[in-house]
């Protein structure tokens, strides 16, 4: 795995922006935040969640002055996406850590997954994860601070059937946040990918509902982590010096290494095999 040492100290969170902070794995960090100590922003498209959020958020709330907030945002949307964050750095600041979790799978073998899906990954799992990071990115440069964290996914290391445009999307999530990394080390900006294995998440449910026989087969010997253990990963990270790829739980960075440098092993684990048999 690629591993990027920082200029970067670690340093307390005091501002924190969350894209896609409604629920899951952002949600989780959002609350481990809160209850730091940290300010913390939480957007997303949906109304209806961010509201819930907001009363989860409520709490985890460690002192009375803490600034708890939620704004609507699409990061589909360049445009907005800029504007949003900087109405937030003239309202609140600069933040210290800025974290996109936003993203969706949905998995299907290429020649029937419907255009629809195709286009919405590419738009919210890489050209949204762009979008935040332009956006946020001049007012952490003119600060000298800041950590952006951007989000892909184990199916980000390596192939996995049944999830090609997925594994298109988060593969270059992580080569974009590589070259980022290099981009803005001198400006005092750390960048960090965290690659989470399957999470029980609204977003994973959801997903497991369209996944092909086989590709539910292939994920019965897998590991599955909360969003609470992949949100303390992170954190632990954070609180680290240096470092580039987060990849939560033991046995799952073990299989980052063999997906990243043994390919051949990858390739047993991960092949294709018959559909299983319906009685």
């Amino acid at each position: 795995m690629p591993s990027l040492p920082l200029s970067a100290t670690s340093r307390p969170t005091r501002l924190a922006f969350l894209v896609g902070g409604s629920e899951g794995i952002g949600a989780a960090l959002a609350a481990h935040l809160v209850a730091e100590g940290a300010d913390v922003v939480a957007l997303s498209r949906s109304a209806d969640k961010l509201s819930a959020a907001a009363a989860h958020l409520e709490g985890h709330r460690r002192t009375p002055a803490q600034r708890i907030l939620t704004r609507p945002l699409d990061i589909t949307d360049g445009a907005a996406t800029r504007q949003t964050i900087d109405a937030l750095v003239a309202e609140l600041g600069t933040p210290d850590l800025v974290v996109d979790t936003a993203g969706y799978s949905r998995p299907g073998w290429l020649a029937e997954l419907p255009d629809e899906h195709v286009r919405g990954m590419v738009e919210v799992n890489l050209l949204g994860t762009i979008h935040v990071c332009r956006a946020v990115l001049p007012h952490l440069v003119a600060a000298g601070r800041g950590t952006i964290v951007t989000t892909s996914s184990m199916a980000g290391l390596t192939g996995i059937f049944g999830q090609s445009v997925y594994c298109a999307t988060k593969f270059g999530v992580i080569g974009f946040s590589e070259a980022l990394s290099r981009e803005v080390r001198r400006d005092g900006i750390r960048v960090l990918v965290l690659c989470p294995p399957n999470t029980r998440t609204p977003g994973f449910e959801e997903e497991s509902r369209h996944k092909p026989a086989e590709v539910l087969a292939a994920e019965e010997k897998a590991s599955t982590l909360t969003a609470d253990e992949v949100a303390e990963a992170l954190l632990r990270a954070l609180h680290r010096r240096g470092g580039f790829l987060v990849v939560p739980g033991r046995d799952n960075q073990a299989l980052a290494l063999a997906m990243r440098h043994l390919p051949a092993v990858a390739d047993r684990l991960l092949r294709r095999k018959p559909a299983p048999s319906v009685s």
